[in-house]
């Protein structure tokens, strides 16, 4: 039998309060709304439930009902897998499952739940003295639970990996309410399937996760930071590979920024002055990409085909 919108959020409402439920399409507002407005699909209904077992009781009715569940950290996806499609959906918001569960600095790990906001979590590991080096744009809004299920990279993915590297364990309710209890923090685990890789980048479709142990590292003493102008391209990779020989594990980040990012930060005021030490016109390729009298310049060579005879 199809529920309709009404009956969602009745029986949602049951199962997990009033307060818990937004029903009103005036107030989904901020949960519909994805950075890039590309899509504005409504909802049957929003909750936002606030323990796991309340999760729990949500996936269990909706598997019972046929009711499909949208899972919705910060809503800060730029590819709308956050927000409806149909419009018959329930998004579920993990926002107010917030809670830091604890920090072990000897053993090098913190359990945090989904909903706590990745510089939430920065700021906890920092005032053990640890680091968590997971860093996004979006640090300030992002929710643990969407970084992992996306696998989110970062800055640091060169010296630290991305998501799923710094996952020791992953809790998540299953499609039938199940919870799944994986928080190990143990580094050598051979034990049986690794099921958090595969919750980990998943995007909600095997499991919601509602917490992780995750890898903290020492806190650095300092930070330096290097801006170079190169010629083109491929001086980037060669100078990336002559940065990784001498700094070695010491090299957390390395970022190639194109002249039209530093253009639009001045145009913007965001700015004072260009700090590159001098110009690289082999960097500015956007150029010939948005040029409509010249075919694109390829940023990379293609991939040769092999010969007959290999």
């Amino acid at each position: 039998m199809t529920l309709s919108a009404a009956e969602i959020v009745t029986q949602l409402s049951s199962l997990v309060g009033a307060n818990a439920v937004i029903g009103e399409p005036g107030r989904m507002t901020t949960y519909l709304s994805e950075p890039r407005k590309r899509f504005t699909t409504g909802a049957a209904a929003i909750v936002t439930p606030g323990s796991v077992a309340e999760v729990q009781a949500v996936l269990r009715w909706a598997n019972a009902n046929d009711v499909g569940i949208i899972p919705q950290g910060g809503n800060t996806g730029l590819v709308g897998g956050q927000v409806p499609r149909r419009g018959d959906e329930v998004i579920l918001s993990l926002a107010r499952l917030d809670k830091i569960r604890g920090i072990d600095t000897a053993s090098g790990t913190m359990t945090v739940e989904s909903g706590v906001i990745l510089s939430k979590a920065h700021d906890a590991a920092e005032a053990e003295g640890v680091i968590l080096p997971l860093w996004l744009a979006s640090q300030g809004s992002a929710r643990i639970g969407g970084v992992l299920s996306t696998n989110a990279g970062g800055v640091n993915v060169l010296a630290y990996g991305n998501a799923r590297d710094l996952t020791m364990g992953i809790e998540a309710v299953l499609a039938d309410g199940r919870l799944y209890q994986g928080l190990n923090s143990l580094k050598k685990d051979n034990t049986g399937y690794d099921l958090k890789n595969l919750l980990v980048g998943a995007e909600g479709t095997l499991g919601i996760i509602t917490a992780a142990t995750l890898k903290v590292f020492p806190k650095p003493e300092d930070y330096e930071t290097a801006i170079v102008s190169l010629r083109d391209l491929d001086c980037a990779l060669g100078f990336f590979d002559l940065l990784r020989s001498r700094a070695r594990r010491r090299l957390s980040a390395y970022e190639i920024v194109p002249q039209l990012g530093l253009d639009l930060q001045l145009k913007h005021g965001m700015l004072d002055r260009d700090p590159t030490p001098g110009p690289s016109p082999g960097m500015r390729w956007w150029k010939s990409l948005a040029s409509p009298k010249a075919p694109p310049t390829p940023l990379f060579a293609p991939l040769k085909q092999p010969s007959a005879k290999a």
